[in-house]
């Protein structure tokens, strides 16, 4: 086992499975099994459970939600002090070498730590606030960026002087979940159609995810191939979305869809109904990766993304997947349908989505960077001290 002497603290404060807190998980688990000693703070939930399962020394915080007004974008830093440990505390316990936060929310958690404590700022969404980032950039060590888009994003945020400090450090999933999947056998237990075409998309029900965009698309797919089935993927994450879903349901029953549209929002493990589709439409613009397309593209499943965004990256149009140029509904459909009618080159596209995705975005690749992303801190801190040894 190689050696990495060194304990890192990643902080997450986000308690529900999305991709990003499904992302440090597996990258944690892969770190530790380098030999690096991890430890984490989260809030207690699905994630927490998840790595008191898997053997971590897991600290219990309170969760910090992003505000769905403006630039209000995280509830009181007093939260902090009702949960059964604040950073501070958590830093005085573990002694970490090196703090990793895992979004900006929880990067903010770390305002009072000592000044001589390296921090990482794990960027994975698009929306920043110039005024409450400039901050966290000042004292940041190091920045990464989880996507193209993301890094191009941050480029134009950042002064000339702090660039140095960004990464681009592309999302990587687990090979290893998905296989020994059975097609037939994750349909029935969701009691999907054995033999018809299945088109999903997957996403937890937020507006920005799109999904009444697949809607319309399996609206126009229904009328062009009238045995396709679609299964919409996820659920109200935080219970956020009432009148959203409502929508959605209505949107359904408007285009009479009801015989073939699954709802399917019992299933957090992606590879428990991602190998049972055929293909996976994956709509919104303005996302910052797509761990989902990732996944699907790595099970075999053939994929539609909008041509802006993550996954415009991840996606080369008619070698690894299709494209919707400019995102129209339509170009969405008619790429699907063509797919289905085609299943020769869907199975080649799904070939080299596979092979490309285990050249380009494992976990072991983005745990591999991450270990000389933290030698380098690390390094430079201790360069720095032997420079200045009073400097703190």
């Amino acid at each position: 086992m190689e050696s990495n002497a060194y304990k890192i603290l990643w902080i997450e404060v986000v308690s529900e499975l999305g991709g990003a807190q499904i992302s440090m998980f597996e990258v944690c688990r892969a770190l530790a099994a380098k030999g690096v000693d991890v430890e984490v703070a989260v809030p207690e939930g699905p994630l927490y459970d998840l790595f008191i399962g898997a053997g971590f020394t897991v600290y219990p915080i309170s969760p910090i939600r992003a505000s769905k007004k403006g630039f209000a974008l995280f509830t009181t830093a007093a939260k902090l002090l009702k949960s059964p440990h604040t950073v501070n505390q958590i830093v005085n316990i573990c002694k970490p070498d090196l703090i990793h936060a895992n979004s900006l929310a929880a990067f903010m958690t770390t305002t009072h730590v000592p000044a001589k404590l390296p921090l990482i700022w794990h960027v994975r969404d698009l929306q920043h606030n110039p005024k409450l980032i400039r901050n966290s950039i000042r004292r940041a060590r190091a920045i990464i960026s989880a996507s193209e888009v993301i890094d191009e994003n941050l480029t134009n945020l950042i002064s000339a002087r702090h660039r140095g400090k960004l990464h681009l450090l592309r999302n990587g999933v687990d090979p290893l979940i998905f296989e020994d999947t059975d097609k037939q056998a994750l349909r029935a237990e969701q009691s999907l159609p054995a033999d018809a075409p299945l088109v999903g998309m997957a996403a937890h029900l937020i507006p920005w995810k799109k999904h009444d965009v697949f809607i319309e698309c399996a609206a126009l797919i229904h009328q062009k191939i009238p045995e396709a089935h679609f299964a919409l993927i996820g659920r109200d994450l935080f219970n956020e979305n009432k009148r959203y879903l409502r929508q959605l349901q209505a949107a359904v029953e408007r285009y009479q869809l009801e015989d073939c549209f699954h709802w399917i929002s019992n299933c957090d493990s992606p590879e428990k109904i991602i190998p049972a589709l055929d293909i996976l439409i994956h709509p919104p613009r303005h996302e910052p990766f797509g761990r989902v397309v990732c996944e699907a593209m790595l099970c075999g499943v053939s994929v539609v993304v909008a041509d802006t965004g993550g996954p415009a990256a991840i996606v080369t149009d008619g070698i690894t997947g299709r494209l919707a140029q400019n995102g129209t509904t339509e170009n969405f459909a008619a790429a699907a349908v063509k797919l289905l009618n085609q299943p020769a080159t869907r199975e080649t596209l799904a070939a080299n989505a596979r092979e490309h995705i285990l050249l380009n975005y494992t976990v072991q690749r983005v745990c591999h960077e991450l270990l000389h992303i933290y030698s380098h801190v690390l390094r430079q801190v201790r360069e720095e001290l032997e420079y200045k040894p009073d400097k703190y």
